[in-house]
């Protein structure tokens, strides 16, 4: 350990020298990157059941439900249902790359899906990730005829979900001075360890 602070003292210049240039080199490269931006929201496979029935009608509606909820993924991550997101919201990419900002995945046991969005813009990840779901829930139930009972509704919207950005200036500014440290760090033990030029004795 005191090998160590001394060649921290001796070699301190340039471990903070690298340690900024490795922060702003991190930080201009987050900067300079086109960012991503991903929201979530989530969705509830929900089942019309007529009270009458008792609990045989809430039994068929969660067995219903089971099975409609892996039928809904592809759906939502379709081109179809990209193409009319893209005319509700005035998008200008294609239906293909819409779709490729959109992920659903089911939550494990349950008639939840979960549906992350990443987009070029914040504002494009929010409202995507929630236009989808009345979309999907309007194409299934399409296919499926009017009186199918299945109907896809939004539980948490991503307008109150935190919504993440890629690369962060921050965390890339972060790695950057970790790496200028070391970096300083291995020059210090360099110039440390380096032995001592000799000098030519006078004849």
């Amino acid at each position: 350990m005191q090998e160590l602070m001394t060649l921290v003292r001796r070699g301190l210049v340039w471990i903070i020298v690298l340690g900024i240039v490795g922060g702003g080199a991190g930080a201009a490269v987050a900067a300079t990157t086109d960012p991503t931006y991903t929201a979530g929201s989530m969705a509830y496979v929900q089942v019309e059941v007529d009270p009458e029935e008792g609990m045989t009608g809430y039994s068929y509606a969660a067995t219903v439900a089971d099975s409609a909820t892996d039928g809904f993924l592809p759906v939502i991550t379709s081109p179809a249902v990209a193409q009319e997101v893209i005319d509700e919201l005035g998008l200008s990419q294609s239906p293909t790359e819409v779709a490729s900002w959109v992920s659903a995945t089911r939550v494990t046991d349950s008639p939840a899906i979960e549906i992350q969005v990443s987009a070029p813009s914040r504002e494009d990840a929010i409202a995507v990730a929630d236009a989808v779901v009345a979309h999907a829930s309007d194409d299934l139930g399409a296919l499926a005829g009017d009186d199918y009972p299945v109907s896809l509704a939004l539980l948490s919207s991503a307008q109150v979900g935190a919504v993440t950005q890629t690369p962060s200036l921050l965390r890339y500014a972060a790695v950057g001075v970790v790496v200028g440290v070391i970096a300083g760090l291995i020059v210090a033990f360099v110039l440390a360890t380096r032995p001592a030029p000799r000098r030519n004795r006078a004849e």
